[in-house]
């Protein structure tokens, strides 16, 4: 009964997807946080644990394990860059996660239910599983009193909460980091989401609503949500390579990388 009833997720899984091509079949966003990151409306800090490892004040201020730089124009320059996007972006993904995890989970769900009903032994179980997805998303992705926070990457398994041959197929998949977020999100049909064209505006008004208030970058605005998740999983990976530009030019940002790129694996 257990190997059937994995059997059945896996496929369930792969429906509620809805993988619409081949390229997004295999689409993988390979970017994630190596520390946590908190932006509000002046300041920016990268931490490690509790620990502030620096901070970036009004896109232009660089405080390094509590040290004050004073900065060359180039560095300047770069500093106000990667922050600006981080500023931009941070909020915009809290929103796509939090909303995005929702959507999915809901997918999932109702795609159970069309198949094997409410009444099938593994419902509470995947609803149960949901839940604690959806908690754990919201501890990584936060939003309080003009605060946005983005949780590292580790301590992500779901294994050791509920039943392994219930959740091998979503863990693999549904884990909470950035990068598995939007790879879950960026590989699905949008026609199978469950979201209604009034939920839908009101994302896309959010989102436009947080790029403007930071004069930064963001998705256009007519797409859809998977498209919104590749197009941020594309930004992180320019911010990354503008976080190793300002590495080299500051030393003492040396080894603290916060953006990085996972080996693909095909």
């Amino acid at each position: 009964m257990k190997s059937i009833s994995r059997l059945l997720f896996i496929t369930l899984f792969g429906l509620a997807s809805g993988f619409s091509n081949s390229a997004l079949a295999h689409y993988s966003c390979d970017v994630d946080l190596k520390y946590g990151v908190v932006v509000n409306d002046d300041q920016l800090r990268v931490l490690k644990e509790y620990v502030t490892l620096y901070q970036i004040n009004h896109q232009n201020q660089l405080f390094v394990r509590g040290e004050w730089l004073k900065l060359n124009d180039e560095q300047a320059a770069l500093v106000s860059q990667f922050s600006s996007g981080l500023h931009s972006v941070v909020p915009q993904v809290t929103l796509l996660a939090t909303t995005g995890i929702d959507l999915a989970a809901e997918t999932v769900q109702q795609m159970f239910l069309s198949l094997l009903g409410s009444n099938h032994d593994s419902y509470e179980k995947l609803n149960d599983v949901m839940d604690k997805m959806k908690k754990r998303v919201r501890r990584k992705f936060q939003y309080a009193r003009s605060h946005y926070y983005l949780g590292p990457t580790a301590g992500e398994g779901l294994d050791d909460e509920v039943e392994v041959d219930l959740v091998v197929p979503l863990s693999k998949t549904l884990t909470t980091s950035i990068g598995s977020i939007l790879t879950t999100l960026g590989a699905m049909d949008s026609d199978k989401l469950a979201v209604d064209q009034t939920e839908m505006a009101m994302i896309n008004q959010r989102i436009a609503h947080y790029a403007a208030n930071t004069d930064g970058d963001g998705p256009p605005q007519g797409t859809t949500l998977p498209e919104k998740a590749r197009w941020y999983c594309d930004y992180f990976g320019k911010l990354d390579a503008l976080e190793q530009q300002m590495q080299k030019s500051i030393p003492q940002l040396g080894g603290m990388d916060l953006i990085y790129l996972k080996p693909h694996k095909d």
